[in-house]
């Protein structure tokens, strides 16, 4: 994905978006990878082979669906993002159960030198959704530990000062009510976003070079 924006110079359209990567401030990306929808990704779902996954269906139900999936990227130097929660209240008059969890599963081991996710406990209650810098929580986990959190809890990514990116893949599931799931029009209506078209692809190594002229000859 990134490759393709490179090769078309089309950087200073990210804030803006695209319907497969998006800026989410200064050196974040989202991207949504179509390889998440093949087969070798079918675990995201799976009962048995995804260890978060019993801890969905507890909280939302045995149908709870999985609706977004993508990956973000915190480049080295990107700033703190702007405190926020991703999803609102859907009820504003009466505090309801939870809707929907993000399951974020980070790529590389967390510490406070790559970025990290501060949480602001609390704050998916109806009335406190305020940043409390008494209340922030940032959980220093290793890569494959799979962070849990209501849709509502108030959020954000941390600076990135190492040297090096930190990668973690997002996951949404949504419960089901009277057979229609909720989704995120906001985030992650791709009808508000340009689409990238096809992907550039990757050139090949030196050595890959090398080895398609010999057999050229």
């Amino acid at each position: 994905v990134m490759m393709t924006v490179k090769a078309r110079s089309l950087h200073h359209e990210l804030a803006d978006g695209f319907d497969v990567c998006r800026e989410r401030g200064r050196g974040r990306y989202d991207m949504e990878l179509p390889l998440f929808d093949t087969e070798a990704f079918s675990f995201l779902t799976d009962r048995k082979k995804a260890a978060w996954m019993p801890i969905v269906h507890k909280i939302l139900g045995e149908d709870a669906l999985l609706v977004h999936k993508g990956c973000f990227l915190s480049l080295p130097g990107s700033e703190t993002q702007v405190y926020h929660q991703d999803g609102v209240h859907l009820n504003k008059k009466t505090h309801k159960p939870c809707y929907a969890i993000n399951v974020f599963i980070p790529l590389v081991d967390y510490d406070m030198t790559n970025g990290p996710t501060e949480f602001c406990l609390g704050t998916h209650y109806l009335g406190y959704e305020n940043f409390v810098k008494e209340s922030v929580y940032t959980p220093c986990v290793t890569a494959g530990t799979p962070v849990i959190f209501d849709y509502r809890l108030g959020h954000r990514g941390l600076r990135n000062s190492s040297t090096g990116v930190r990668p973690v893949v997002y996951l949404t599931y949504s419960s089901v009510a009277s057979g229609k799931e909720f989704r995120d029009s906001v985030n992650f209506s791709k009808k508000c976003f340009r689409k990238l078209g096809e992907f550039v692809e990757k050139p090949l190594s030196r050595e890959e070079r090398a080895k398609r002229r010999r057999l050229e000859k």
